[in-house]
């Protein structure tokens, strides 16, 4: 009997066991969903009436993407500039030119890394291009032979212009891009088109071009809740998501974590590392932190650029010629990166954002994670110019050729023709 007795206490506790983390999993799940409907990207307003519609990026050539160097180089695809050598130099920093077709950035660089047998953090670049594009950049790197760098062959990857010098690349050493698009099978027919500014949104690259959800990971991570960003990032399948994947997150969901990391596809590099961090310490916030510094400041880079764009969207019912108490840059007005460290505009605009601030329960204190990030914030032009902008009508397209500077999306110039509804995401 009290072995009986025994038996049946320790099923009561395991199944109140069981239930307590069914009813918590039903309450994140519920609080994860309620953030996502409640921040979809807030790309809706527009400055002209250019709609022709059409299809980008049909193919990865339809999208080209030259790098200008801060010298206001152009690195065109498929041509070398020579770079000079410095006179003295110490035998540590190489920079390269990077070509690349359907890579992004960081994984072009990782493969390049792996190939030669350093760490990651041995390279350095200026900024992010799109996968599904041929792009060009600057790279530098140190301590590799520049032999090594020249014999290696990666396919749709291309090293070249080899410069020997004393520094390194740092992220913003770039004067911005030139742009070639073509436009496939528009509705409309592209005529008389004069575009100087642009609503100066951070385009949906910011958020997640297939899982635009790092705003919304960002936000919990403000909040202090590293469990529900962990399920947000890793788990919670959307609409965007292969099956493969869809399941490894319905998985990670359940809790299920060695077999969603065992079904997770190799390519989700950095889900599978917080995953394995969380099989080892239990910790979320360590999962987070297994991440480069880069890749960590993305997420709450992601909220900050969030709030920006709901400022742009605020202001544009007044209109973006100068207020009283606009802070401006150009005689422009700007709008607050929400950080530590930043100045709140006065009137209209200082309401504006004041109001949300108060909305989103912020502090600049917030801002500050210990062990994680320090975001200081600043401020950003609410809108930019365009800068030697032509076109190109074709049979059944057209080509758009313009350059942008650094921090400025071309997907914010697009939407004005496209239309692009980036407003929502169904959670599966």
């Amino acid at each position: 009997m009290k072995f009986l007795e025994k038996v049946r206490k320790e099923e009561s506790l395991k199944n109140l066991i069981e239930r307590r983390k069914r009813i918590f999993k039903r309450v994140r799940d519920k609080v994860i969903k309620e953030y996502l409907r409640e921040m979809p990207l807030n790309l809706n307003k527009f400055l002209y009436n250019y709609y022709t519609g059409g299809i980008i990026k049909k193919y990865p050539e339809d999208f080209i993407v030259e790098e200008i160097t801060p010298d206001k180089k152009i690195l065109e695809v498929g041509k070398s500039i020579e770079f000079k050598d410095v006179d003295n130099w110490k035998g540590s920093f190489i920079h390269f030119t990077l070509e690349k077709k359907n890579w992004t950035t960081l994984d072009a660089i990782r493969e390049i890394a792996n190939r030669l047998g350093v760490p990651r953090k041995h390279f350095g670049f200026a900024g992010n291009k799109d996968k599904y594009a041929v792009t060009t950049q600057r790279v530098g790197c140190f301590n590799i032979k520049l032999e090594k760098l020249k014999s290696l062959k990666i396919k749709n990857i291309v090293l070249r212009d080899f410069q020997k010098v004393n520094w390194k690349i740092k992220l913003g050493d770039l004067w911005g891009n030139r742009f070639t698009i073509r436009v496939r099978e528009p509705e409309k027919d592209l005529e008389n088109l004069e575009m100087s500014y642009f609503l100066n949104y951070y385009g949906i690259q910011r958020f997640g071009t297939t899982r635009p959800i790092t705003h919304v990971v960002g936000k919990f991570i403000i909040e202090g809740d590293w469990e529900r960003a962990f399920y947000l990032y890793c788990g919670t399948p959307l609409r965007f998501d292969d099956e493969k994947s869809r399941i490894a997150r319905e998985l990670v969901d359940e809790g299920e974590f060695k077999e969603a990391y065992k079904l997770f596809p190799r390519c989700f590099f950095y889900e599978r590392k917080m995953i394995k961090r969380v099989i080892e310490t239990g910790d979320y916030k360590k999962a987070f932190l297994i991440l480069p510094p880069y890749l960590r400041c993305m997420f709450v880079n992601a909220y900050q650029s969030y709030l920006f764009n709901e400022l742009i969207n605020r202001r544009y019912e007044y209109g973006f010629s100068p207020y009283e108490g606009d802070i401006l840059i150009n005689n422009i007005p700007t709008g607050a990166l929400f950080g530590y460290k930043f100045e709140f505009a006065s009137g209209l605009q200082g309401e504006l954002e004041r109001e949300l601030f108060e909305e989103e329960n912020l502090s600049r204190e917030k801002f500050k994670i210990e062990d994680f990030g320090y975001f200081q914030g600043g401020r950003r032009k609410m809108l930019e110019k365009i800068y030697n902008l032509t076109y190109k009508v074709e049979e059944n397209s057209y080509i758009l050729r313009f350059c942008l500077k650094r921090g400025c999306y071309a997907t914010s110039v697009l939407r004005e023709l496209l239309r692009e509804d980036y407003a929502s995401y169904k959670v599966a």
